[in-house]
């Protein structure tokens, strides 16, 4: 029996980009200021780790919408310093 190991890593990352909930920890993310439908990444200002969008930098919370599988539910708000963090610091495992 051959397996595709690259056919389904494929597979996995599509879901992963694209789908928000398929059993896995998904992200479907907007920036309402450029239209950019990536992921909105974490960086770091004076050691606080806030959101960015990475197409056009908006920073500004109420006009991005995020999504975070946090505690086992899906979470569409922004998280404190603690929570955010943890979601940084995730690893994505294929």
């Amino acid at each position: 029996m051959d397996h595709n190991i690259p056919a389904v890593i494929s597979v996995i990352q599509y879901i992963y980009d694209n789908i928000m909930y398929a059993e896995l920890n998904t992200r479907s993310d907007y920036c309402q200021v450029c239209g950019f439908e990536g992921e909105i990444k974490t960086v770091e200002d004076n050691g606080k780790m806030v959101w960015e969008c990475p197409n056009c930098g908006n920073r500004n919370e109420n006009k991005m919408n995020v999504a975070r599988r946090t505690c086992g539910y899906i979470g569409t708000n922004f998280w404190n310093q603690g929570r955010t963090q943890e979601i940084s610091e995730r690893v994505l495992h294929l």
